[in-house]
C-alpha cells in the first residue's frame, strides 16, 4: 500500500505542478520508480507468503476482539455513510467558503485535495465493508460464457494483482508529463481554465488515482489484514462494480489524452 501511495502522491504532484517547471528534478522520476518497484516487490511477497507462524490461543482471542471492533466501526460508518458524509460536506463548504473569502486561489486548490481525500476516504469503507454474501453464487452469477471473456476478466481480477486500469492510464497520464517537459514537446494539457473537454487531465488523474487507490485495497484486503480489519475474500459483484466505475473513468481520460495529443501533434 505505501508504494500505491508513493507513485500516486508523486504522480498528483508531477501533474498539478506542471505549469511551474520547464523541466521536472530527478526526484519526480525516482520517486515513481521507487513507488513502483515496491508495489511490485509487495506483489511478488504476497504471493510467496503464503504461510504464516500460528500465534499463541491467547493472542489469537485478543486479535480477532481487536479485529471485530475494527470490522464492526467500518461497517457502522458505511452503513450511516449518507448522514455523515452530509455532514462532512456541509463543514468543508462553510471551511471552503470562509478561506476563499480571505484567499480564492487557496480555496480552490484545497478543493482538489478535499476531492482526492474524500475519494480515498470513500473507497476505504466501501472496500472494507464486510457486506460479501454468497461469494460462489456471485461467482457463478457473473461468470461470462465466453472463453475469451473469460481470461479476460481474469487479467483485470484485482484480487489476484494491484495492477489496475486505472493505474495503468494514471501512469499514462502522468509519463506524458514527465517525458514532455524531458524533450521539451509543446502539449496543451489544459492545466489552465477553461479546459477543452469536460474534464482536464489533472482532474482525471485525481478521480484515477482514487480508483488505482480502490483497486489497491480489494487485492490487500483479499490477501491479508490491514489497518486491524481481517483478510476477507472479495466478491465477484464488488469487483464488477469497480469495472462499471473503469469503463466510465479510464474510458473518458483515456480519450481526453488521446485528443490531447493529436491535437497537440496536429498543430505543432
Amino acid at each position: 500500500m505505501l508504494g500505491i501511495f508513493i507513485v500516486i502522491l508523486d504522480g498528483l504532484w508531477i501533474v498539478d505542478v506542471a505549469d511551474s517547471y520547464d523541466l521536472y528534478p530527478g526526484s519526480a522520476w525516482a520517486l515513481l520508480a521507487i513507488g513502483l518497484c515496491m508495489m511490485i516487490f509487495a506483489y511478488i511477497m504476497i504471493q510467496h507468503k503464503r504461510k504464516q507462524e500460528a500465534p499463541m490461543k491467547d493472542e489469537v482471542q485478543e486479535i480477532h476482539a481487536e479485529r471485530v471492533l475494527a470490522q464492526q466501526f467500518v461497517n457502522r460508518m458505511w452503513k450511516d455513510r449518507e448522514a455523515v458524509g452530509g455532514r462532512l460536506i456541509l463543514s468543508l463548504l462553510i471551511i471552503h467558503a470562509v478561506i476563499a473569502v480571505f484567499h480564492l486561489g487557496l480555496a480552490l486548490r484545497m478543493v482538489q485535495i478535499t476531492i482526492f481525500v474524500g475519494i480515498i476516504c470513500f473507497s476505504f469503507f466501501y472496500i472494507m465493508n464486510d457486506d460479501r454474501g454468497d461469494l460462489k453464487e456471485q461467482e457463478e452469477d457473473l461468470k461470462p460464457e465466453s472463453h475469451f471473456m473469460q481470461t479476460f476478466m481474469r487479467l483485470i481480477d484485482y484480487r489476484q494483482h494491484p495492477f489496475s486500469l486505472g493505474l495503468l492510464v494514471f501512469l499514462l497520464i502522468v509519463l506524458t508529463f514527465l517525458i514532455s517537459k524531458w524533450f521539451g514537446w509543446e502539449i496543451s494539457f489544459d492545466t489552465g481554465g477553461n479546459p477543452l473537454y469536460v474534464m482536464s487531465l489533472p482532474t482525471s488523474a485525481v478521480i484515477l488515482s482514487g480508483l488505482a487507490f480502490a483497486c489497491g485495497l480489494i487485492y490487500i484486503n483479499q490477501h491479508c489484514d490491514f489497518f486491524g480489519l481481517r483478510q476477507t475474500d472479495q466478491g465477484a459483484y464488488r469487483l464488477f462494480q469497480i469495472h462499471f466505475y473503469e469503463i466510465i473513468a479510464c474510458g473518458a481520460s483515456f480519450f481526453i489524452w488521446l485528443g490531447i495529443i493529436i491535437l497537440s501533434w496536429f498543430f505543432a
